[in-house]
């Protein structure tokens, strides 16, 4: 008979998350279970009660962070064309990496220790976050020439994803004012195009 989980299981997982990538991004992915449960303020029998090992951990936490990037780029931009679309997901990715610093350390520093089949898994949500903004350049831009559509792409993504490592909520520009301003040089991009 299979385990029936506990109400709050989801709740308790992501606890477990946000703790244990605040140890795992300091650690390069390299705290002890131990180390992991006490930071997590809970058991290492608890801790393995949702994990069976720190890999599974770290590619969980990972896998989860993007999937729900993922899922939320798509609602978010659902029914935009354009330009519009293209503003929205940069504001909606902003958004989702607010508190999210330890979560991008973690995906930087661990993922390569990882097996290659979970490697691959985030690689194809990775990708598929990419598609969202691929998508909404090649909608606004449809002639544009490959290497300057992924060039495009790739320098928005890059101001988005690298934006954690210099900015401050309590700095100059809100979020939403950066994600506009990076969008604005994109599009300015292609329309030297």
């Amino acid at each position: 008979m299979a385990r029936t989980r506990a109400a709050d299981y989801d709740d308790k997982r992501d606890a477990i998350h946000r703790a244990a990538a605040r140890i795992l991004s300091k650690a390069d992915g390299k705290a002890s279970m131990n180390q992991i449960a006490d930071a997590c303020g809970i058991s290492k029998a608890l801790l393995y009660h949702y994990f069976r090992n720190r890999d599974e951990l770290i590619f969980d936490i990972i896998h989860t962070h993007l999937s729900e990037i993922d899922h939320t780029l798509h609602e978010e931009a659902d029914g935009l064309k354009g330009r519009e679309r293209l503003h929205k997901l940069s504001d909606a990715l902003l958004t989702l990496y607010e508190d999210a610093d330890d979560l991008h350390r973690l995906q930087l520093g661990a993922l390569g220790a990882l097996p290659d089949e979970d490697v691959q898994r985030i690689r194809e949500v990775e990708r598929a976050i990419l598609g969202h903004f691929r998508s909404a350049v090649r909608e606004i831009a449809p002639d544009l020439e490959r290497p300057r559509m992924v060039a495009v792409t790739m320098g928005l993504m890059g101001m988005l994803n690298w934006a954690f490592t210099w900015f401050r909520s309590d700095g100059p520009l809100t979020r939403t004012e950066f994600a506009r301003m990076a969008t604005d040089m994109a599009l300015s991009e292609i329309e030297k195009g």
